[in-house]
């Protein structure tokens, strides 16, 4: 651009000569040079920090990258390549058959459990029961033995010591048949108080991992986050996608708001302020400029920013050397909208300052979309 304001001085130079007809010497071609270095000097110097203009802009886009949560292989791919699709669309689907069978059987196991729950209760019935039981005969047979001690102190003994002996032991082995009981019933008790939050822990573990279950059964269905577009689908079935290591198998492009993302000198921070007037010309549209605002100057540069690696980190890049990020917001036109997402442009951001300069940038910046029109293939 700094080379269409020289190429344009000298063009008026020349009129200037050729109208009023100024002898050419050494001393008019002296005065006309030295002229043409103070002002093509101060009108380039006004307009890089008043109405900076870069060639280094892009029409930017964030993608999604789609990586599967499940392993498996492959079955259906969306047919809807760069076509808008709506959220919650199929992107592709993985064999489920894997999932779905650790779902069934988890059902499966889920309600043996819970039959295995009443099974508890019965059986703490049955052992309840069998206590009392037993404790009654014990009782019973205490009772006897009593009978049998306190007839051996009296002065005609009607019982043997074999009759004595056989007492006690039939009472003490019925009440070790208590204690067993009072065991038992212990252990299922203690079966059926293992609780969380009110539910037996069995049944509660289960229910966990059906959750998971179904939540990786429903992941073998990858859908689109939002509405948006897949582009440069290479996977088809029969495809092997891996949840780990972390390998995207597709692209997702949201649907998104169009900015405009330039690269500035870091001198024209001094005159860049957001809600200034922008204006853009693409290589793809040539003759066309398309109007805009600076809506952000993002807080960082790229290249300044360094990450813990357990040693001691220089400067990567140097200084200077990286220009400031900035967006712009252009007005809606369908031209525009139509052109591929990550093309090239190049971006006039006119400030406040010395304004009736702005002129000439966006003339200089008309001639540079109008010569776009010209190229050559090598």
């Amino acid at each position: 651009m700094d080379l269409l304001i020289v190429l344009t001085y000298v063009a008026l130079a020349w009129a200037v000569f050729k109208i009023f007809r100024i002898p050419v010497n050494q001393w008019t071609l002296a005065t006309a040079a030295l002229g043409g270095i103070f002002i093509v000097s101060g009108l380039i110097l006004l307009m890089n920090y008043n109405h900076p203009y870069t060639y280094t802009a892009q029409k930017a886009v964030i993608s999604i990258p789609i990586t599967p949560q499940v392993t498996g292989v492959v079955s259906e791919v969306t047919d809807k390549n760069n076509l808008l699709i709506r959220k919650g669309e199929v992107l592709f689907k993985i064999d489920p058959t894997r999932y779905q069978a650790r779902v069934d059987r988890l059902q499966a196991d889920l309600v043996t459990a819970t039959h295995g729950v009443q099974t508890l209760k019965g059986q703490l019935s049955e052992a309840q029961a069998n206590t009392t039981r037993v404790s009654a005969e014990r009782d019973r047979l205490y009772k006897d033995y009593q009978r049998y001690l306190k007839g051996s102190q009296a002065r005609v003994n009607p019982f043997s010591e074999s009759d004595i002996d056989n007492a006690r032991q039939n009472y003490l082995a019925q009440d070790a048949m208590v204690k067993a009981s009072v065991a038992e019933q212990a252990q299922v008790q203690s079966q059926l108080d293992s609780m969380v939050n009110g539910e037996q822990s069995q049944i509660v573990s289960l229910r966990a991992q059906l959750t998971e279950a179904k939540y990786n059964l429903d992941q073998t269905i990858i859908r689109a986050p939002s509405d948006g577009y897949a582009t440069q689908v290479l996977i088809r079935p029969g495809t092997y996608a891996a949840a780990l290591p972390l390998r995207p198998v597709m692209v997702f492009i949201p649907d998104q708001k169009r900015q405009i993302v330039a690269q500035f000198r870091q001198n024209s921070l001094l005159r860049l302020e957001a809600g200034d007037e922008a204006e853009v010309v693409f290589n793809a549209l040539p003759g066309q400029v398309f109007r805009g605002k600076l809506s952000s100057i993002l807080p960082v540069v790229p290249g300044g920013s360094y990450q813990a690696q357990g040693a001691l980190q220089s400067l990567t890049v140097v200084p200077g050397t990286d220009g400031v990020l900035a967006l712009i917001d252009l007005e809606p036109n369908a031209g525009v909208d139509a052109l591929p997402d990550g093309i090239y442009a190049q971006v006039a951001v006119y400030s406040d300052h010395f304004a009736h300069v702005s002129v000439m940038r966006k003339v200089l910046l008309r001639m540079t979309s109008w010569m776009h029109y010209l190229y050559l293939d090598h």
